[in-house]
């Protein structure tokens, strides 16, 4: 017979809800009472028998947080129910409270592997002894299976992460190393865990990378760096870092943990956009033809100096950036012989998103231009060129 639970249990809210074994049901009774009134989180459940403990834990589902049990009952001692739950993955904490209290039993209890062991007396004092071995031993525990849980999520997370990631003790030393690291290093976790980040660090940045590592072990530095690498095949990478520095209570490193990624095709991307921009640059600058480039919205996007140069504006074609391509032709209509016909077929030649070369336009100071228009595609959707140049064959006849 099971004496009824006296609440619900819910870890997060801070009830122990314990499991106490005696057979004598008076002494259950009495325990139950004195440890709930010394603190109110507590909850017991009473048992006589080892076989009914048993299977109050497996009803239970596993919410009880502590076992107390007398030693000497019949069946089943103390011990023996201890080695039971344990075979059963119970690894709650287990207080052996009994009178029958000698140093023999006290050795087999601490072999045995019980929490604690406390010896029964007379008077209530007993109690209140009990009730904070019970709340001490609980404390421990549940730190403890927090602390492996915390332990358990950041190893999953260090396994699972896309970034390679190593990490290094209070003397940075390599303790663990996450199979990206070991794809993006080329070496396996056995060949660098016990060892310094030396191996994938060629010679002449190591001076730079041991400076870093200056940083991490004080706390002031080297959480952000990009330098280069080398793999156990001798290639030469680049690698960007991000480190983490964990401390203890006293503010003194623990723990290091470093993310890395290899950017060496983003790298080598980078310089050669940068080239490329740069020579595009270079000649888009010193194109003999004036360029003006429009988006879909008729806005412009870029304009070189040939073209002011040749539609004598003043001021820097980058403050045309964003203005109304329509309005900007209507403002330099005036430097064409037929100014509303400039502007009108400059809309019908965008409304028929066709190609047009070297058409003639003729100018007021009686020069003639030269234009061409190609319809183009931008990454955020179509647009428009246009070229304009001084008529070579009207230059040839003069």
């Amino acid at each position: 017979m099971t004496d009824p639970l006296h609440g619900p249990h819910d870890a997060r809210d801070g009830r122990i809800r314990i499991l106490h074994v005696d057979d004598d049901r008076a002494f259950t009774d009495l325990v139950a009472t004195y440890l709930e009134r010394v603190d109110d989180a507590f909850s017991v459940r009473s048992e006589t028998a080892a076989d009914d403990a048993l299977a109050a834990l497996e009803s239970e589902g596993g919410r009880i947080d502590c076992i107390v049990s007398d030693y000497d009952m019949p069946g089943t001692d103390g011990l023996e129910l201890l080695e039971t739950v344990r075979e059963r993955d119970v690894d709650v904490p287990f207080v052996l409270f009994t009178g029958k209290g000698s140093e023999e039993i006290a050795r087999e209890a601490i072999s045995a592997g019980v929490t604690d062991y406390i010896q029964k007396e007379a008077g209530t004092d007993q109690y209140t002894v009990l009730a904070n071995r019970v709340r001490n031993a609980v404390d421990q525990y549940r730190s403890k299976r927090a602390l492996a849980a915390s332990q358990d999520r950041l190893s999953r997370f260090i396994e699972q992460s896309p970034l390679g990631i190593i990490e290094y003790d209070e003397s940075f030393e390599i303790v663990r190393v996450n199979p990206v690291a070991e794809e993006i290093t080329g070496y396996d976790a056995e060949e660098l865990i016990g060892g310094t980040w030396m191996p994938i660090v060629p010679e002449n940045q190591r001076r730079h990378v041991a400076e870093i590592e200056r940083g991490l072990l004080a706390d002031r530095g080297g959480y952000r760096s990009v330098n280069d690498n080398v793999t156990r095949d001798g290639d030469r990478i680049r690698c960007a870092w991000h480190n983490q520095v964990v401390t203890d209570d006293d503010g003194e490193v623990i723990r290091i943990f470093s993310q890395f990624e290899d950017i060496t095709e983003r790298e080598a991307r980078k310089r050669t956009l940068e080239r490329t921009t740069a020579v595009l640059s270079t000649v888009f600058d010193t194109l003999p033809h004036g360029v003006l480039v429009e988006d879909a919205d008729r806005c412009v996007l870029t304009v070189n100096d040939r073209l002011y140069e040749l539609f004598g504006i003043d001021g820097d074609p980058e403050e045309a950036v964003g203005v109304d391509c329509e309005q900007f032709a209507i403002d330099v209509s005036d430097r064409f012989a037929d100014p509303e016909g400039f502007v009108a077929r400059l809309n019908e030649v965008i409304e028929a998103r066709e190609a047009v070369y070297d058409e003639r336009l003729a100018l007021a100071d009686g020069r003639t231009f030269r234009r061409t228009y190609r319809p183009i595609d931008l990454p955020e959707g179509e647009g428009h060129l246009w070229l304009y140049r001084v008529d070579e064959d009207e230059d040839a006849g003069e």
